[in-house]
């Protein structure tokens, strides 16, 4: 009886081995499985942050290149332009259109409608790691009014242009630069009004030395001529005013004054703009104070520009805008504007 009982534990004791054996060993679905898992590829994690680097390369071209350590999408976001002194302009009409490596044609394009700021159109383009490329743009101010320009007649205008390089995810990483060039403002020679003859020309009826007939001297011109309103054009909490000057004096600085309507009388100087050129300038919400009451809390202002000459400041103009301040809207509107 103790040999049967010595072998039946014996056969036993191998039992459980074996069966120890089969479960810690991986069937063939499991191996496969693994094996497929080591085989797939992992894609390489974008780390660091969106660079570029934007140099001019001439009068209207700049090389962009992309020190991000990752591939990007590049493009200009959108464009402004400048008077001399900064000024922000809205210069309804005036185009612009980018070339994508200075050759084609254009790959974003913009047009100016009388914001400060103009949206280009266009998709981005992709910028490889490391890569350089060269971008050129062309300006046309064409369609842009003649008189609306003439204050920088013979000088350059500054365009500044918005670049911004995405992540190929068009998310997760972005970086901006601005890139600035000049364009030129060549006008044709203004004409004289109507009824008015060209300088240097004698008008018809005046004896030389520019005596009227009897010998009397002619009659000179006002010394001081107030300045008219041209326009006014609103975006958002912003509006740009403008005006046009025919005085003979020439204009050193201009000065922008308010006062409320109902009360009308003195001017308040509202600020000074130190270009005599300028025929502009920009009113913001905090530039029409709003009523202490009432719906809306609304209330009328006049706003008017008064020329400084080397004969000091002109007397107190008439008001040239009446605007209201923008209460529960936070948007200024022009006169004529839709509410």
């Amino acid at each position: 009886m103790t040999q049967p009982r010595h072998t039946v534990l014996y056969l036993l004791g191998v039992l459980v081995l074996l069966a120890g054996v089969v479960l810690t060993t991986p069937g063939t679905a499991t191996r496969a499985a693994w094996r497929t898992a080591e085989q797939v590829a992992v894609p390489a994690s974008t780390t660091g942050r969106a660079g570029l680097e934007v140099a001019a390369d001439g009068d209207r071209a700049a090389v962009l290149t992309n020190t991000s350590g990752f591939g990007v999408l590049a493009r200009p976001a959108d464009v402004s332009v400048l008077a001399p002194d900064g000024t922000v302009l809205a210069l309804a009409g005036a185009s612009f259109a980018w070339q994508d490596g200075c050759a084609g044609p254009a790959a974003w394009t913009a047009r100016g409608a009388g914001s400060p700021v103009t949206a280009v159109a266009g998709e981005p383009a992709p910028l490889p790691r490391d890569a350089t490329a060269r971008l050129c743009l062309e300006v046309s101010l064409a369609e842009v009014p003649a008189e609306t320009l003439r204050p920088w007649d013979g000088r350059s205008l500054r365009v500044l242009t918005r670049l911004e390089a995405l992540s190929l995810d068009g998310v997760s990483q972005r970086a901006e630069r601005t890139w600035e060039t000049a364009v030129p403002v060549d006008l044709p020679a203004a004409q004289p009004p109507a009824g008015q003859e060209p300088p240097g020309e004698d008008p018809g009826g005046q004896e030389p030395g520019g005596q009227e007939p009897g010998g009397q001297e002619p009659a000179e011109a006002p010394a001081e001529e107030p300045a008219t309103p041209a326009g006014c054009t609103a975006a958002g909490k912003d509006a740009l005013v403008t005006w046009t000057w025919q005085g003979p004096d020439e204009v050193l600085g201009w000065e922008l004054l308010r006062r409320p309507q109902a009360a009308g009388g003195t001017w308040e100087t509202l600020r000074t703009l130190g270009d005599g050129s300028v025929r502009q300038a920009l009113l913001t919400v905090d530039d029409i104070p709003a009523a202490e009451r009432g719906p809306g809390r609304q209330s009328p202002w006049e706003f008017t520009v008064r020329p400084r000459t080397a004969a000091g400041p002109a007397a107190d103009p008439p008001a040239l805008w009446t605007l209201h301040s923008p209460g529960n809207s936070h948007k200024i509107a022009c006169p004529g504007d839709t509410a």
